[in-house]
């Protein structure tokens, strides 16, 4: 019984769901069949109004009309109204045509006796208003005049009258009043069952016109519900249980009329609009009863016989000749050849697999005691992991008997520190089925963590999943703790060497900058002199205007020669910070040109009136990669070691030019160098040479041919290594009586070198306007003269400048109310510093700008060199420029008002 009802309960399933489903279907027709006719009588509307809308605009192409003859004109309205009337029930007003001037100002009314002329003004609604603004043709709502006092519906056709009108506008119109009426034809051919009817819709969803209690329904609004539902779509079916206006449940289709959107409903009353339905639903329920009824007894016959038959498969299961089946004869007990099939085939399959599980705990058994034997620790897991099979060694490690672990899961054995981490090696494993192997602490009986090594295998099926996972731990504590001897002692001389290594460092920097001064210390002779020529060209001509400030020519040619003497200045102290600056090598393209030709201009003061300094360089040379400042102390140490080598009296020659090393053959060349194009640098002097024994050790680090503390003996033996640094190399060729050369050689640059800022003359000074139409600067420094003297500068340039002597005291104005629009500030003040004061600045005024000024190199100087003229953010050297502040000011604002704008 049982069987049966398994069979029986999905077929009557089956079967009640097939007859909804058709019954869903048919009703799906059904309401088909209503949004098709709901669609026809849409376009039966849409007639109407195309009508309508013909005639109108056949009167505004009338001549008498465009010659303004009215009279004329109103005849022809009269004719059209008789046209639009016919067909009207009787006792129903009949169609109104009107011509309305674009002021409201009505001119013809066919309501008006024939050759009546009225002053009228109408109401401007809102279809009449639409279409005089638009000049296009506008179809009202349901609407009552106050006059008539009955529902009519208007359609409004612009007119473009040649008399008195701009051209290209709506000069009047002629609009159509139809009575609701003239729609009842459309709902009365709908052709529906008794009890039925059909509504149309004006636009706002007020009922025009129905054919049933038309009377009593026109310019009711049907029920939001339904309303909701025809606003959302083109044409369909609302939802089912909403009822009519006068409250009974019904089947409701609606369509929109495409060009007036008005809509048409069709209201087809539930019982009736189902009754069809359920007749249909009564016979398909009929029908598959009995046919479902005749084959459960069908079924009651064959289950009886099939159960029979699989009643005695477990005792013919041992009798069962194994691997082949038996004569169906030996079998047959029920009369049905395919039951006694099936029982005898499951007898076999029963008996071959008993044997199978004999077999299988026979294998068990010899692979457990195999095991056991072993001296490491076997295990197996399936394939999600869990494991499940420890043996006797693994019991005997552990202490664990029956496998109740104390955390309740065998990782609770394993060191906290490698829990994590053997957990996600074995997940790894098993996602992947890659070998598994990992080291880690396993806790012994004794409570003592000791190190084993993991190793596991996944054994696969026929088709390469994995059904099985085999491995074992094996004891590696003693291998361990051989190994972290060997580490701790590679890793003691690892330290000691990396040790020796920074103290090798720190002392090659030590002895670079050392150097670098000793050359910046040879320079100071000729450095003092060029500053006492800037003073004394800056002392003089101030003198000079403080005695005659009336001769203004006079006044403006010495001011000249101060800046002149000024840019000087600033170039003499950019060199002094770039030759003193400590750090590691930066290399960056060189121009070899400017820089032997500034060599030139700081040696011919340094090394002495008796030492000739010359230049030998080529037009078009490229620039050359290495660090600058590290380069032009080299230069320097290489040029005061010739002077010393002439006694002070000779000729240097500064030279440079262009060598490609070949691929194939690199003779002639110093061996370090690779193929490639390279800068050659050399230093020549005409001094006594030096001989072959001393020309092998020139280079060695710390020999000097020079008495106790008058040299280092590290001047070549750094070049070399510089060179050498920066991809290159150095070579020295003399010999006595013939003067000494040192070549340099250096990989060329395949950019070129960042240009030099150059003077700029400062923009022409802005007009003088309002202080209150100025831009707001405010200015930053604690050295008062310099405060005072940029403040000046910049309310020159035409802007409104607050000054500050502090950071805190910036703040501090702002807080008070002060708006700047730009900042601009020292970089190097006490307390709070220039960068400072500008991130907390930009943190409560967001986009901010800032111009930044330093008389040094600092690493925070350098790395905002890197923003200089970048977002909100520039950065300049002093001593600046007025001028080039007052730029750079400038170009700060205009990005600062794009952003805004963009904002």
């Amino acid at each position: 019984m049982l069987l049966v009802s398994a069979v029986a309960l999905p077929l009557t399933l089956f079967s009640a769901g097939s007859i909804w489903s058709q019954y869903g279907e048919d009703r799906e027709r059904a309401e088909a069949q209503l949004v098709a006719q709901a669609r026809t009588l849409a376009q039966l509307v849409d007639q109407e109004f195309e009508r309508t809308r013909a005639v109108a605009q056949t009167l505004t192409a009338s001549a008498a009309l465009g010659r303004g003859d009215l009279d004329a004109f109103d005849r022809e309205l009269r004719a059209a109204r008789d046209l639009l009337s016919a067909g009207l029930p009787n006792g129903v007003s009949p169609v109104m045509l009107r011509l309305v001037r674009l002021d409201g100002m009505k001119l013809l009314d066919t309501a008006w006796p024939p050759g009546v002329r009225r002053t009228e003004r109408v109401p401007m609604l809102p279809h009449l208003a639409a279409a005089l603004a638009s000049g296009r043709v506008e179809i009202s709502d349901l609407f009552v005049p106050r006059k008539l006092n009955l529902p009519f519906i208007s359609v409004v056709v612009p007119v473009f009258l040649p008399w008195g009108q701009a051209e290209g506008r709506a000069g009047a119109v002629i609009g159509v009043t139809l009575p609701r009426e003239r729609f009842a034809s459309v709902v009365s051919a709908a052709g529906l069952p008794a009890a039925s009817l059909a509504s149309v819709q004006d636009r706002r969803g007020m009922t025009v016109v129905r054919s049933y209690r038309d009377g009593e329904t026109v310019g009711r609004v049907i029920s939001p519900e339904a309303l909701s539902a025809i606003m959302g779509g083109e044409a369909g079916v609302v939802p089912s249980g909403l009822r009519t206006l006068e409250g009974v449940p019904s089947a409701m289709a609606f369509a929109h009329a495409p060009d007036s959107d008005y809509t048409v409903m069709l209201e087809l009353p539930e019982d009736v609009f189902q009754a069809p339905l359920r007749r249909t639903l009564l016979r398909s329920l009929l029908t598959g009863g009995v046919i479902l009824a005749m084959g459960l007894m069908v079924a009651l016959l064959v289950a009886g016989r099939v159960v029979s038959a699989l009643g005695r498969v477990p005792w013919l299961a041992p009798l069962a000749p194994p691997g082949a089946l038996a004569e169906v004869g030996r079998f047959r007990t029920t009369g049905m050849r395919e039951a006694d099939t099936l029982a005898q085939a499951l007898s076999v399959q029963l008996g071959e697999r008993q044997r199978a599980e004999r077999a299988l705990r026979d294998s068990e058994a010899r692979f457990r005691t195999l095991a056991d034997a072993m001296p490491q620790m076997v295990w197996s897991a399936d394939p999600d992991g869990r494991h499940t099979y420890f043996n006797a060694r693994w019991h005997a490690f552990t202490g664990i008997v029956g496998g109740q672990f104390p955390g309740g899961d065998w990782l609770s054995l394993v060191h906290p520190e490698d829990r994590e981490r053997l957990t996600a090696r074995w997940r790894h494993s098993l996602e992947t089925g890659e070998p598994y192997e990992m080291e880690y602490r396993l806790r012994r009986h004794d409570g003592v963590h000791r190190w084993a090594l993991a190793r596991a295998l996944p054994m696969r099926d026929a088709a390469g999943r994995i059904v099985q996972w085999f491995g074992s731990s094996t004891d590696i504590e003693e291998i361990v703790r051989a190994r972290e001897v060997m580490a701790r002692s590679r890793l003691e001389l690892e330290q000691q060497v990396e040790a020796r290594t920074r103290a090798l460092d720190a002392a090659r920097a030590e002895l670079a900058q050392a150097q670098r001064m000793e050359a910046l210390g040879k320079l100071a002779g000729g450095i003092a002199h060029d500053f006492n020529n800037v003073l004394q060209a800056v002392q003089g001509g101030a003198a000079l205007i403080e005695r005659r400030p009336d001769d203004a020519e006079r006044v403006r040619r010495l001011g000249r020669m101060i800046l002149e003497a000024s840019g000087r200045g600033m170039t003499i102290t950019r060199r002094l910070l770039s030759f003193a600056r400590r750090g590691d090598l930066r290399a960056e393209p060189v121009d070899a040109a400017m820089l032997l030709g500034n060599m030139r201009e700081m040696l011919a003061h340094t090394l002495g009136s008796g030492v000739e300094v010359r230049v030998h360089v080529p037009p078009g040379l490229p620039p050359l990669l290495a660090d600058q400042g590290q380069l032009e102390t080299v230069l320097v140490n290489l040029a005061t070691n010739a002077r010393d080598a002439m006694a002070g009296h000779g000729l240097l020659v500064l030279g440079a030019a262009e060598d490609v090393v070949p691929a194939e053959s690199a003779a002639g060349y110093p061996a370090r160098l690779a193929a490639g194009r390279y800068l050659r640098l050399s230093v020549a002097d005409t001094g006594s040479g030096m001989d072959p024994e001393t020309l092998a050790r020139a280079s060695e680090p710390f020999f000097t041919t020079k008495l106790v503390g008058k040299g280092t003996g590290l001047g070549l033996s750094m070049a070399k290594g510089f060179a050498e640094q920066s991809g290159g190399a150095l070579v020295i060729e003399s010999a006595p009586g013939r003067g000494t050369q040192v070549a340099l050689w250096f990989p060329v640059s395949s950019e070129a070198p960042a240009g030099r800022e150059a003077a700029e003359p400062g923009p022409p000074a802005l007009p003088l306007l309002p202080p209150e139409e100025r831009r707001r600067i405010l200015l930053v420094d604690d050295e008062a003269l310099v405060r005072s003297l940029l403040a000046e500068q910049l309310e020159a340039a035409g802007y409104a400048v607050s000054v500050a002597g502090s950071g805190a005291a910036a703040l501090e104005m702002v807080e008070q109310g002060a708006a700047p629009e730009l900042l601009v500030s020292d970089l190097s003040m006490p307390g709070m510093d220039g960068l400072a004061l500008i991130q907390e600045m930009q943190r409560r005024r967001p986009g901010l700008p800032a111009v930044l000024l330093t008389g040094f190199v600092t690493n925070a100087a350098e790395i905002a060199m890197g923003g200089a003229l970048d977002g909100s953010f520039s950065l300049l050297s002093k001593p600046v420029d007025a001028g080039r502040l007052a730029d750079r000011i400038a170009v700060m604002l205009e990005a600062a008002d794009g952003r805004a704008a963009v904002e």
